[in-house]
């Protein structure tokens, strides 16, 4: 394994980790029971443990079939993009249209979403961009 996977793959597990203790405050700080704390949680959860999977396993079975770790990733960074364009869409509304915190609310979400979507783009293809050794499952 070339030394940029090793960095991605260790970064998908740390990420994973890291959003997997995220979701676990949702359900522990937030009102059980509550849809504001239900749907965070178990988005975090989704991806926090598609990036872990990703992280750790080289290939893994899915419905019978083979799919090694890049697919996975694209997976769990796709449903991050997703969330982190809901919750900025959501958090829009909070702000009166045109003023400086709505400006900057919807520029991060867009750039945020169009980051995840890229990688995700490029951890699904092995590396358009990329270099395709990142990609490479062995």
């Amino acid at each position: 394994m070339n030394r940029l996977k090793t960095v991605v793959r260790r970064g998908f597990t740390g990420g994973g980790v890291a959003t997997l203790l995220l979701a676990g405050l949702f359900v522990v700080g937030g009102e059980p029971g509550a849809v504001s704390t239900l749907v965070p949680a178990g988005w975090l959860g989704a991806v926090g443990v598609t990036l872990f999977l990703a992280g750790t396993r080289e290939r893994l079975a899915i419905a019978g079939r083979t799919v090694g770790w890049p697919r996975v990733a694209a997976v769990g960074i796709c449903l991050l993009a997703v969330g982190c364009g809901g919750f900025g869409l959501t958090q829009l509304g909070a702000f009166a249209v045109g003023s400086v915190p709505w400006l900057l609310t919807a520029a991060l979400t867009v750039f945020a979403v169009g980051y995840f979507g890229w990688f995700a783009r490029e951890c699904w293809t092995g590396g358009r961009l990329l270099d395709a050794e990142i990609f490479a499952v062995e």
